[in-house]
């Protein structure tokens, strides 16, 4: 398979403090990339360095062929990036209808016409955000608002999408649905996820491929069920 994205030498921190040391990896065209490990291990600071949040010291990163260290994050955007953070970056004082609608503003050339067709498609994913349209972000459960914010990343109809613990603080069933979902957007459109999750049996369910972060550091790579089945990779970086 051809690589959409692919990261080599990777470096980042926060002033003096360098959390990503020499991180290499690439995602697959079309497929699920998992990023595991445990809380601390750079996995939030990776995706933030992938999407522009962060600028590395060290490294490149190309998407489809291009260099995108130093792109500005509304080219990323319309280059075909879609990035939810942790805890989804819903806007609470704005209805769901509204959250949709600025998934659209991001999309190149995009027309009023082809964002509600968009919105209309999330909609169709997501009934439940379809019954609370006008619903605002402060009046939504933890699992509707990671919903509307999938759902808004959606609408800009991107090539990649980076997710930062979508399954952070919900309920069961509702992770289930989650990570069905990616599952069925990987499979019905295409679209390509790098997944950054410490749900690691969820996450390695829908995945495959792996990526083991560590104190900032890459410790394994490889297929999702080859790491789930690793007895002693489990025990050592993945708890369980």
């Amino acid at each position: 398979m051809t690589a959409l994205l692919e990261v080599n030498g990777l470096q980042a921190g926060y002033g003096r403090l360098q959390v990503l040391h020499d991180v290499s990896l690439d995602v697959a065209e079309g497929t699920i990339t998992a990023v595991l490990g445990a809380n601390g291990a750079g996995k939030s600071t990776l995706l933030k360095a992938l999407s522009g949040l962060v600028r590395p010291t060290g490294g490149t990163v190309t998407f489809d062929g291009e260099e995108i260290v130093g792109v500005p994050v509304e080219s990323l955007i319309h280059r075909g990036f879609a990035a939810v953070p942790e805890g989804g970056g819903v806007i609470q004082e704005l209805t769901v209808e509204e959250n949709l609608r600025l998934g659209g503003l991001w999309r190149k050339g995009s027309a009023a016409k082809e964002t509600a067709t968009a919105i209309d498609e999330v909609y169709d994913l997501f009934t439940r955000l379809k019954e609370r349209r006008t619903s605002h972000g402060h009046q939504l459960s933890g699992g509707e608002r990671q919903m509307l914010a999938l759902g808004r990343a959606m609408v800009a109809r991107p090539r990649l999408l980076l997710l930062d613990e979508p399954s952070l603080g919900l309920a069961p069933p509702i992770v289930s649905l989650i990570m069905g979902l990616l599952r069925n957007l990987r499979d019905q459109t295409g679209l390509t996820v790098l997944l950054v999750e410490q749900n690691v049996g969820s996450a390695l369910g829908i995945a495959d491929e792996g990526v083991v972060v560590s104190v900032g550091k890459v410790v394994a790579r490889g297929h999702a069920a080859d790491l789930q089945s690793d007895v002693k990779l489990r025990h050592a970086y993945l708890g369980f």
